[in-house]
């Protein structure tokens, strides 16, 4: 049977929402799979007849939010209800979490996070709903909203994907577990970096960018950039790869106070320079970019790496 996600009693009337994973029961909750892998959701209408169904995605539609001027405070995110019009009267219905407001990102197609909601009609007029975009704490949808989340795979950078498709958010907060990056409602720079060891089960807290290099030390640094855009130490020569960075190693700009994670490195390989692609989240939503593409990189390039993570048991 699939594992109950939502189960709701409205003016007398009980319905649930469940859930599969190619085929078998979603563990209780919101909904974590891989990509290429089939989600399917599916009501349980309360008894009687059901005259109509319609399922919708609740997707942000902003690109970012501030949390920060003019005091701190937890800045509104407006979410647009798109129909799901295959599904239209279906207790069924497979969920994607392709967008239609926010920008693709075609290096991880198919990962991120989508919420959903499910309205039923019942014959006499009687009308039911699953929690919406009204649903909302701390500027963000509450976690009673059905959420559906596809990662790229199970490694540190495959979690940071299931981030797209949410806001930047200068300034994401909250306590410990409740934060609003671990509710998948947006994230800052930093932030999105410690998500995915947090994701991964390494206790990890959230923190600024001028503090992450606390958690994740220095190893190497880049002062210049040659003429080929190749990234240069202070002793003139290039910054190795993998030695001095490598993928899943977080680019520090401290003149533009960013933070992004290191996601390939394209030709010329073996060296970090602009070419090589970032996955980061800076005014806009989390996508895969060239350092050298983002206006929100700087000289100079510290490269900071998390310690590895111990054995499994």
């Amino acid at each position: 049977m699939p594992a109950l996600l939502l189960s709701l009693c409205l003016d007398g009337h009980a319905f649930a929402v469940t859930a599969t994973i190619d085929g078998n029961a979603a563990p209780t909750g919101w909904v974590y799979a891989r990509v290429g892998q089939k989600v399917l959701l599916k009501v349980r209408p309360p008894a009687g007849k059901v005259a109509d169904v319609h399922w919708l995605k609740l997707e942000p539609e902003v690109a970012s939010v501030d949390n920060t001027q003019p005091n701190f405070h937890f800045e509104p995110i407006p979410y647009r209800e798109i129909e799901l019009t295959a599904c239209r009267g279906k207790l069924e219905c497979p969920a994607d979490v392709v967008p239609s407001v926010q920008p693709l990102v075609p290096e991880v197609a198919g990962a991120g996070t989508m919420a959903f909601q499910v309205r039923l009609t019942l014959e006499g007029g009687d009308e039911l709903a699953s929690p919406g975009r009204t649903a909302v704490r701390r500027g963000g949808l509450t976690r009673e909203v059905l959420r559906v989340t596809f990662r790229k795979d199970d490694s540190y950078l495959g979690y940071l994907t299931e981030l797209v498709n949410t806001p930047y958010i200068f300034g994401s907060a909250g306590p410990d577990g409740d934060n609003q990056t671990d509710n998948l409602v947006g994230a800052d720079c930093a932030d999105l970096a410690v998500y995915g060891r947090r994701r991964m089960g390494l206790p990890t807290p959230y923190t600024s960018s001028f503090d992450l290099d606390r958690l994740a030390p220095q190893a190497s640094r880049a002062v210049s950039l040659d003429d080929a855009g190749v990234a240069l130490g202070a002793d003139g020569k290039p910054i190795a790869i993998p030695s001095g960075a490598r993928p899943g190693d977080s680019l520090h700009f401290p003149n533009s106070r960013h933070v992004a994670v290191l996601w390939e490195d394209n030709p010329p390989s073996g060296v970090l320079d602009e070419n090589d692609l970032m996955f980061h989240t800076c005014w806009a939503p989390p996508k895969v970019e060239a350092i050298g593409s983002s206006s929100c990189a700087s000289l100079p390039w510290r490269v900071l790496r998390f310690p590895k993570p111990p054995p499994a048991k």
